[in-house]
Order: structure tokens, then sequence, then C-alpha cells
């Protein structure tokens, strides 16, 4: 028994000490985040806010991320690791406390700025630790083991933001997520890794607003696979805006029905991630990215023309295995063929474009859901999402004899130097 204790503890990702910390406390945070929203949300309907309100939000939330992606990215690569993660996190928390007392009326608005802008920063500023904390071999495993750790916290969240909101308010919903930025605040004290650190930014260039996405277009394999998955986003995510139609309108399915199918989705990306953080080479990593996206357009194709919430169900559940699997392999692909001092301001510009194909997602999803209704739009939206599998196989296909080895594997022996466990 021994013995089987101290293999496992060799060979799983979680050996290494600083990660056991970060996991845990990255994975509260996000639960933390959606209670937040719900309570957001809540309370936007509760005063009057309407459907525009409920917008406002949404974008609100979105475009921070989006505009400092250039400087955030440019702070996560330069700046002290433990300064940037612990100092957004507490600044986070103080958001949170004042939403908390003073959130009601317009001034949610700016708040919710100040929450995501905090995000904007601690994002690329974690996800690019986390290489250094486990090590190049170990970034697709521990891709994987995040991702579906936060996701379990992603899909507690809602459920426990309408319990906490129902029990105590929108002031204790607010109070529930400043308590889990206390905890990645101290999380960024207690792991020993770190990143950065220089002085001085004021002998770097100024940054530009593109220098993230040239840093992923110009690589080879990163370049098509980066251009397809942003036109993926774009057809794929327009689904959400009509999803609760298709199922309440068309299907007649119950609102028990429509959060479990929500909750289906959200443990297939659980086991996705764990599936798509297997150890593979280059090769491997790209063709589980293509194979992905094509098994995702299948199950949003699917469901479109399921004939019942139970056949959704399943599609849904096939859909949130792919997506674990894709968000995983690309973002293994993405730390494995950026330079590691270029891996936050990588990271920061794939979260901001992201974001802002999220945002015309929904807005073209709008306008599909109004012209052609949920169900069709569901459709074409699945092909056009096979159409885009289609042309992301081709273009890696096309590009692969020019792709040199990964950045991860010519940046100087000394890039990881300071990292301690």
């Amino acid at each position: 028994m021994k013995q089987s204790l101290r293999e496992w503890q060799t060979a799983t990702v979680w050996r290494h000490r600083d990660l056991r910390v970060v996991g845990p406390a990255r994975a509260l945070s996000v639960m933390g985040d959606e209670i937040a929203l719900i309570a957001l949300l809540l309370r936007v309907h509760d005063t009057g806010g309407g459907a525009r309100g409920v917008t406002l939000l949404l974008v609100s939330a979105a475009v921070p991320t989006v505009l400092l992606a250039p400087w955030a990215g440019r702070l996560a690569d330069r700046a002290d690791s433990r300064l940037l993660a612990g100092g957004s996190a507490l600044m986070q928390l103080l958001v949170c406390v004042a939403l908390a007392v003073t959130g009601a009326g317009w001034v949610v608005y700016p708040l919710v700025m100040g929450l995501q802008a905090g995000q904007a920063v601690a994002n690329p500023t974690w996800g690019a630790l986390v290489p250094r904390i486990v090590g190049e071999s170990d970034i697709a495993r521990a891709q994987g083991a995040l991702s579906a750790l936060m996701t379990a916290g992603a899909v507690a969240g809602p459920a426990l933001g309408g319990l906490l909101t129902g029990l105590g308010g929108f002031r204790l919903a607010m109070l529930a997520d400043a308590a889990t930025f206390a905890v990645l605040a101290l999380a960024a004290l207690v792991v020993r890794t770190r990143r950065g650190g220089r002085a001085s930014l004021a002998d770097e260039p100024r940054p530009r607003a593109l220098d993230g996405v040239r840093l992923l277009t110009r690589d080879a394999v990163l370049g098509p696979v980066f251009a397809c998955l942003m036109a993926y986003i774009v057809v794929g995510e327009a689904t959400n805006v009509v999803e609760v139609f298709l199922v309440r309108d068309v299907l007649h399915g119950s609102a028990t029905q429509f959060g479990m199918v929500g909750m289906v989705a959200g443990l297939g990306i659980v086991a996705g991630s764990l599936l798509g953080g297997r150890d593979t080479d280059l090769a491997g990593r790209v063709r589980w990215v293509v194979l992905a996206a094509a098994a995702q357009a299948l199950m949003i194709l699917t469901a479109g023309l399921s004939a019942t919430v139970l056949v959704l169900a399943g599609a849904w559940l096939g859909l949130g295995v792919a997506n674990g699997v894709l968000n995983t392999s690309a973002s293994a692909l993405l730390m494995l063929r950026t330079p590691e001092h270029s891996r936050g301001q990588a990271l920061a510009a794939a979260m901001g474009a992201s974001r802002a194909f999220s945002i015309l997602a929904l807005a073209l999803g709008g306008v599909a859901g109004a012209v052609l209704g949920p169900r069709l739009t569901f459709v074409v939206a699945g092909a056009c999402a096979l159409a885009v599998a289609a042309m992301l196989a081709w273009a890696v296909r096309w590009c692969w004899r020019s792709a040199g080895p990964a950045a991860s594997e010519v940046v100087s022996a000394d890039a990881g130097a300071s990292a301690y466990r």
C-alpha cells in the first residue's frame, strides 16, 4: 500500500506542492465568480434593469479583459507574480465588499468593470506561473487537472449563488465571493514559485494593442489554430443565446431539465479536461484540437436536431467532453509554442480575443434566434462549426511542414532557473 501511494505521488501532477495550493484556490475563486454573477444578474433584474441592464452588465464584465490585454500580459511577464496575484486578489476583494454595500443602480457597472480589471491581470499571471511550477513536461497534465477542478467550481457556483442570494440576499453572495478572493490572496503568499520581478518597466517598449496577437499568429502552428478557434467561438457560442428557448419552447422542457442539461455539460467538460491533459507530443495535441472541434460541431448539430430533452442532454454531454478536450489541448499548445518569458502576454491576448469574439457571438446569436428560431439556429451553427473544423484541419496540415520546434524547446536553459519547488 505504501509503495503504491509512493508511486502515485511520483506519477501524478499533483506531486508539485505549489500546484496543490494554486488549484483549489483558483477553483474556489471561480466558484465565487459564478456566485457573484448569479447574484448580480438577480440584482439587475430585481431593480428593474431589464434586458438592457443585463446586457450592460455582461458587456461591463467583458470589456476590461479585451481592452487591458496588452498591459495585463506585459505585467504578467515582467512584474513579480506574487505581487500581481496577491494584489489583484485583494483589489477584487475590496470591489466585492463595495458591491455588497452599495450594489444598486448605475454603480454596479463600474464596480463590475473594476472587478474584471483585476481578473484581466490575475488570469495571465496565474496561467503563466503554472508551467514554472510543474515544468515543461507536465504542462498538458497540469492544464487538464486545473481545468477540471475549475470547471467543477464553475458548475457548483450558480446553484450556490441562487441559494446564498435566497438565504441572505445580494450582500451575502457578494461577501462569499470576497471570501474566495481572500483565500486566493493567501495562496499567492504561500506559493513558493515566482515569476517576473523586474524592478522597472521604464526600459521596456510601449505595449501595442496587438502585441500578444502577433505573438500567437507568427507561430506556424498556433497561427492557424488561433485564427480558426476565434471563428469557432463566433459560430459555436452563438447558440448560448437561444439554448434556453430550445429547451423550454421547442422541446417543452421544464426549468429543472434546463438546469440539468447545463449540469451535464459541465460534467462532460470535467471529463474532457482530464482526457485532454494526457501527455502527448506536438502532433498529438494538434490532432486532439482538430478532432475535438469537429466533435463539438457535431454535438451542436445534433442538439439542433434533437426530438427530446433527453437526446439534447446526451448531445450536451458529448459537447462538454469535446469542449474540455479542446480547451485543455489548445491551452497546452499555446504554452508549449510560446517563449516562457512571453507567456503572460500570449495568455492575455488569447483571453482578450476570446472575450471579444464571444461578445460578437452573442450579438449574432440574438439576430439568428430572431430570424431563424432556436432549432434552425443550432443547425446552422453546427454546420458552420463543422466547416470551421474542416478549415482548421486543412490549415494545420498545410502549415505542418513549416512548423519549427516548440518555443519551450528553444528557450534558453536558464528561462526557468528561478523556479523552485
